[in-house]
């Protein structure tokens, strides 16, 4: 019995310490953004006391997020949907195996996983087609049904009863139809564990934003952290409310989305 609560002392101990490892970052960043600049210069580590909240006011006007929030929305909802969308009607034949060659198909969707960032091909694909500078070319390079997306839906659907299908099928459903009412219901813990790593993806990018687009009207609300940057800029304070700011709405999701991404992780990984 000491043997054990020894070593369930050393493993909440070693839980604490990765706590603080991970937590400490976003602490330091909150409480920067509430400083003062002078507060600031004084003591960068201290507690703030002046508590500022108008640093994110600041903030979000020296970035002009307001011009770019919608923007930012739009993409992540747009490449968000499509994407789950197709990796379920990829995921779904590939698991019942009801076309020819599917492992295949599968086998190099997961190769790619593994293979360099397709951003430069992709710019000079965007040239030719003539799409560079447009919201259209740029959310090309996020829609997708492969990756991690796909090995999580195949290993998800196969899980799900076949004789589902079979049932349905006698009763005159339809194949949209089985999709949307009854295949991505079931489907929700994954769909939601992976939307959430989706939209993060799209919410945070900001290499292919300076790549794919140079009008200022349709760029994302990261490009707004490019104006804290510089060897003459030294205002700390708005640089960490502004990151705040975009990190926030990520933030929130997770937290709505956080029991349905966990049991959509452990049921992927159990089921497959």
């Amino acid at each position: 019995m000491k043997k054990k609560s020894i070593g369930k002392i050393v493993i909440y101990l070693i839980i604490a310490v990765l706590v603080v490892i991970y937590l400490f970052p976003l602490f330091y960043v909150f409480n920067t953004s509430l400083k003062t600049d002078s507060e600031f210069i004084k003591n960068t580590t201290s507690i703030a006391k002046s508590f500022r909240f108008k640093n994110y006011i600041d903030a979000w006007n020296a970035a002009n997020f307001g011009n770019y929030v919608f923007n930012s929305l739009f993409y992540m909802i747009v490449c968000t949907s499509l994407s789950i969308i197709l990796a379920v009607f990829l995921a779904f034949p590939i698991a019942r195996n009801y076309f020819k060659y599917g492992n295949l198909i599968y086998a190099l969707f997961l190769a790619g996983m593994f293979l360099p960032d397709g951003t430069i091909p992709q710019f000079k694909m965007l040239l030719t087609l003539g799409l560079y500078d447009t919201r259209t070319g740029y959310m090309l390079g996020f829609i997708g049904g492969g990756g991690v997306t796909l090995f999580m839906f195949v290993s998800y659907i196969k899980g799900i009863p076949k004789e589902l299908d079979e049932a349905a099928s006698i009763d005159g459903c339809g194949y949209f139809t089985f999709i949307f009412k009854i295949l991505i219901p079931l489907m929700k813990p994954a769909i939601s564990s992976m939307a959430i790593l989706q939209a993060l993806n799209v919410w945070n990018d900001i290499l292919r934003a300076i790549i794919y687009l140079s009008k200022d009207a349709i760029l994302p609300m990261t490009r707004g952290l490019y104006v804290f940057t510089g060897s003459f800029n030294n205002t700390v304070t708005l640089q960490m409310a502004a990151l705040i700011i975009v990190a926030a709405p990520i933030v929130i999701l997770y937290i709505f989305l956080q029991n349905y991404i966990i049991d959509g992780t452990l049921s992927g990984g159990v089921k497959g």
